[in-house]
């Protein structure tokens, strides 16, 4: 086999640095284009906030926050019963309550059960060791090694005792073992049945499969049954009502849609701590000077010159976001008005018809970003859905109602003869939809429902 090198001619489309970086500004959630702006203000030297632009943006946009919740304040007193309590029933005025960790309250129960400071470090040790949901992590073995014990039976003594604690089932090592404390403290009459289900069934309890369970463990069904159900109620996450509010992801709003005293609409990009950016006038005085040498010459143009993309950067994803924000309320405006309102079907072509920018340019700018409304946060991403044809009406209906209808079908429906695709394609059919029952079951499918057999109960 011989090497030869050979000259070809290909024809490749490659993007501008201009436009290479102006995406990945506008694929930029608020918090992340801070830091970005505070990374290219520490790298560039050319580049500066302009703080009286800055305070000005902030004043305005804090004075339509201001207007915002004065609007929501005066709608909420004008309808209020008791005009002189209206203060109280304000959700803004409203302190939130504080959330007690589950270390803590695991931790004020171990000092109430025990004095021995060997048992308070295993027992902090273990603690320290549960995941969010309440489940210990590591084995009693790993817990005895890391401190240097000779035996591991403190650490199982120790782990009996925390699994005694409120709440029922914490420190548990999986599922199954969960499960069985709660069945302990909470069953009666059917507690030998429930242990055995968890114990060698729960693979087919998971999966409905009440017959199998019933041959298997030489019970009626009626009784199976009843106990699945009880067992549904159990909790599979101990930990879950300790977790702190402050546990979510922190989001902010890129876009914010508010209503005036005159109820009109304005649409606002949301800028909180995006400063207002400009070229430093000391290093276009520089520039200016004589006796520079050609490297420092080169070197402040190229600063300058980005500085300048930067900026120009920031302002078109600004720009795009408030045609993209125009186009959703004045397209969706029937739900800002009303929020029980069903969403009018909407892709992305036509926004990006409408805004004039390109389908991926549009993709690009509404991903992971979010819209307050005055009904609340929302995905950009949530007001755009394909359209399903009503003949009934002869218009045309987002998909996303058509989700919400099916699960609230499904919702209401009797849990022991649940709805199949066929019935709600049915429902939907009595009503001049015609929707294929695939697409029934892809829409169950995204909306993480179980199909009928196994939601029977």
């Amino acid at each position: 086999m011989a090497l030869n090198t050979s000259q070809i001619q290909i024809q490749k489309q490659i993007l501008a640095p201009t436009m290479q970086q102006s995406i990945e500004v506008l694929m930029l959630p608020i918090i992340e284009l801070n830091t970005a702006i505070d990374l290219e203000l520490q790298e560039n030297p050319c580049l500066e906030i302009d703080e009286e632009k800055t305070a000005r943006e902030r004043k305005q946009l804090d004075d339509i926050i201001q207007n915002a919740l004065r609007h929501r304040a005066d709608r909420a007193y004008s309808t209020s019963d008791e005009s002189e309590n209206v203060d109280d029933d304000l959700p803004d005025e409203k302190p939130i309550p504080g959330a007690v960790h589950i270390d803590d309250h695991l931790l004020n129960q171990l000092r109430l059960e025990t004095n021995d400071p060997l048992a308070d470090e295993i027992g902090e040790l273990i603690i320290g060791s549960l995941d969010e949901d309440g489940y210990l992590t590591v084995s009693c073995m790993d817990i005895a090694r890391t401190l240097r014990l000779d035996s591991v039976e403190p650490v199982e003594d120790v782990l009996r005792m925390i699994q005694g604690f409120d709440p029922i089932g914490i420190a548990s090592r999986n599922l199954q073992e969960c499960l069985l404390a709660q069945i302990n403290t909470q069953f009666n009459g059917h507690a030998d049945l429930a242990r055995a289900i968890v114990t060698d069934c729960l693979d087919e309890l998971g999966r409905r499969r009440y017959q199998d369970i019933a041959r298997k463990l030489k019970s009626s069904l009626e009784d199976v049954k009843h106990v699945a159900k009880s067992i549904s109620h159990l909790e599979p996450k101990p930990a879950r009502k300790y977790q702190p509010y402050n546990s979510n992801i922190y989001v902010k709003p890129d876009i914010m849609i508010t209503k005036d005293k005159e109820e009109q609409f304005q649409v606002q990009v949301n800028n909180e701590n995006v400063p207002s950016l400009r070229i430093s006038a000391t290093y276009e005085k520089i520039l200016k000077q004589p006796n520079r040498s050609a490297e420092e010459t080169e070197f402040i143009r190229e600063k300058i010159k980005n500085a300048l993309m930067f900026i120009r950067s920031i302002e078109l994803r600004r720009e795009t976001l408030k045609k993209i924000a125009e186009y959703i309320l004045n397209h969706q405006r029937a739900f800002f008005v009303n929020e029980q309102n069903p969403l009018k079907p909407m892709i992305l072509k036509d926004v990006a018809q409408a805004v004039e920018r390109n389908e991926s340019t549009v993709c690009r700018a509404i991903n992971n970003k979010y819209i307050q409304t005055p009904h609340g946060l929302y995905p950009v991403k949530y007001f755009f859905s394909q359209a399903v044809n009503d003949n009934a009406t002869g218009e045309n209906v987002a998909s996303r109602s058509v989700k919400e209808e099916i699960k609230s079908l499904i919702d209401d429906e009797d849990k022991t003869h649940p709805l199949s695709d066929q019935a709600i394609q049915a429902h939907f059919e009595n009503k001049g939809m015609k929707i294929a029952r695939r697409t029934i079951s892809k829409y169950r499918q995204q909306l993480n429902i179980l199909p009928s057999h196994l939601r029977k109960i």
